[in-house]
């Protein structure tokens, strides 16, 4: 595909804490790309300032895919599942496991123009391959018109650059940067859910961070010849394509595509398992399974069926480990909707064990939550759809059955999280998610925050008065005076103030997202938790600290160590 020259390019100002690769992705182009059509010769050095042009990327379209050589084996998941319809009754081919294939310079919508100055035909991999996951795991067929459409009236462009998360709400979902991870990527392509990953193509670039240079879905995996292999959606041709794994990197496709290490996960929806999905009856879309089957118990009823009317559950945080009252009501809802059966609940009354957790999940997966086993604000919501009172018990008492293993608080969460690579953000983290299931302030932005504020938690404010945000006044261990630099007048200035002081790191990472929902002048904020780098701005804007670069030096951590992972696990 070739870039239509009658569009005049756009130019950015490089701010401080930019890079050509966070601009190359934020554009939707290429760091080689953005090199080339600027003449920087050293893409490590470019200055806050230099005025940038930026041109449209993906100016070739990758050739069709070769035939495979006559010796290999297609693995059982190459297998079309039959195709599904757009609400205009438009029809597209599928993979084997119900994602369909759109290509991005298709005659429908390849001429629209995305974000401020490029089209879908040249530039639109990256939201062609998110209209493809998001159509499986919602169960709405998106195509990337109707895609391209809705964000450009919901503000999902920055520039030429996507909203990944914007453009993941238009199915009711939510998107996320992950750390690349191949035992991340098939745990979700095992559950029905494809991710979008970033590819290598062109000659120069070399892979890496730097060498993004188009964007695919993967949805499936397998083996052939004896070797694991990995299928994807490609954009460009519309076609699936097979990638083989080399160490932890994926290869293959019509022009050589080697991953780089870019990934996209999708959190929320329902989809159908690789292998469930019902072929399309005549004149209609393939219809959604959910990936789920009827509690195999000969006693129990349908699961999602029953009525909540007069069941009161409890208003607290419940997971394994947990009993008492709380655990009780949970599991007599769990019975009226046919997750559990008595008997079941009579091996452990009050107590959350194995299989109140078992039923908790299937019950999640049905009604669009994200299958956990923890009972927290998204499932009580799904229970409220049926009827059900919240405000009776306030949680469960943690068991004394098992010895305490001395691990830190985990916000409620339970398994390992995801690890950044940093020491300080794997710590913090389980708070920073506490934080927003209770405030709704982004976990990533949360953790950003007090690595900036705290200088990694090394600052006197945070190693003397467990302050990690900067927060003035007294706090519930009454404060601690600090020389701290304002940017005042238009020059940094050094002044003595007084900063709440805490007993707890814990305590200065509730009261942070309470002092934010609280305080009105961040209200616009709260409009858009959804996403980090709007809710990072927003509380620039609205004051939180003077420094011109703040907001910037947010995001640029929030992408560095993929801190939207955790808010996806917040709003669990």
């Amino acid at each position: 595909m070739t870039t239509t020259s009658s569009v005049k390019p756009s130019t950015y100002s490089v701010r401080s804490g930019d890079t050509l690769n966070k601009l190359a992705e934020r554009f939707g182009t290429t760091a080689t790309a953005l090199a080339q059509k600027n003449g920087i010769s050293n893409p490590n050095q470019i200055k806050a300032g230099q005025k940038l042009v930026i041109p449209d990327s993906f100016e070739a379209t990758p050739a069709a895919q070769p035939s495979r050589a006559a010796n290999t084996t297609p693995a059982a998941n190459t297998t079309a599942a039959g195709p599904v319809r757009d609400s205009n009754g438009r029809e597209f081919p599928t993979s084997r496991d119900g994602t369909p294939m759109f290509k991005q310079g298709d005659a429908e919508w390849g001429g629209r123009t995305l974000g401020k100055s490029s089209s879908v035909g040249a530039a639109g991999c990256a939201m062609t391959a998110t209209a493809m996951a998001v159509s499986k795991i919602s169960g709405k067929t998106i195509n990337p018109g109707q895609m391209d459409a809705w964000l450009d009236k919901n503000g999902g462009y920055s520039g030429n650059g996507l909203n990944w998360d914007k453009a993941a709400q238009m199915g009711g979902l939510h998107a996320s940067s992950a750390a690349w991870n191949l035992d991340t990527i098939n745990k979700q392509v095992d559950a029905g859910r494809p991710v979008v990953v970033g590819v290598d193509y062109k000659a120069g670039s070399n892979g890496g961070a730097n060498g993004t240079d188009h964007w695919i879905a993967i949805t499936g995996r397998g083996q052939e010849n004896g070797k694991p292999v990995y299928y994807a959606n490609d954009p460009a041709t519309g076609k699936q394509i097979t990638l083989s794994q080399e160490g932890n990197t994926l290869k293959g496709g019509p022009q050589g595509y080697k991953t780089t290490g870019q990934l996209r996960t999708f959190s929320g929806g329902n989809p159908p398992r690789p292998g469930t999905v019902a072929q399309p009856p005549a004149g209609g879309q393939t219809p959604s399974t959910g990936g789920t089957t009827a509690p195999t118990t000969p006693t129990t009823p349908a699961a999602g069926n029953g009525s909540l009317k007069g069941t009161t559950l409890p208003s607290g945080h419940l997971k394994r480990g947990s009993t008492g009252q709380g655990v009780q009501q949970l599991q007599d809802a769990l019975v009226k909707t046919g997750y559990m059966t008595q008997a079941q609940v009579a091996t452990g009354p009050g107590t959350f064990g194995p299989k109140t957790e078992a039923a908790l999940k299937k019950f999640q997966k049905d009604h669009g939550v994200e299958a956990i086993g923890e009972y927290g604000p998204k499932t009580r919501a799904a229970f409220e759809k049926l009827g059900a009172t919240i405000g009776g018990a306030t949680g469960g008492t943690p068991s004394t059955g098992t010895p305490s293993t001395g691990t830190p608080s985990t916000g409620g969460v339970t398994g390992p999280l995801p690890k950044t690579g940093n020491a300080f953000m794997d710590k913090m983290a389980a708070d920073a998610i506490k934080s927003q299931r209770e405030t709704g302030v982004p976990a990533s932005v949360t953790l950003a925050q007090a690595a900036l504020e705290s200088g990694w938690g090394k600052s006197g404010l945070s190693t003397k008065g467990n302050n990690f945000f900067g927060i003035k006044g007294k706090g519930p261990a009454g404060s601690v005076t600090m020389p701290t630099k304002e940017f005042l007048n238009g020059k940094w200035v050094t002044v003595d103030a007084p900063f709440r002081k805490y007993n707890s790191p814990a305590e200065s990472f509730a009261d942070h997202g309470k002092f934010l929902r609280e305080n009105k002048r961040y209200a616009e904020a709260f409009k858009h938790t959804g996403d980090a780098e709007r809710f990072a701005k927003e509380i620039h804007k609205a004051g939180y600290a003077t420094d011109p670069e703040y907001s910037s030096k947010l995001i640029g951590m929030i992408n560095k160590y993929g801190l939207e992972r955790f808010d996806a696990i917040g709003r669990q």
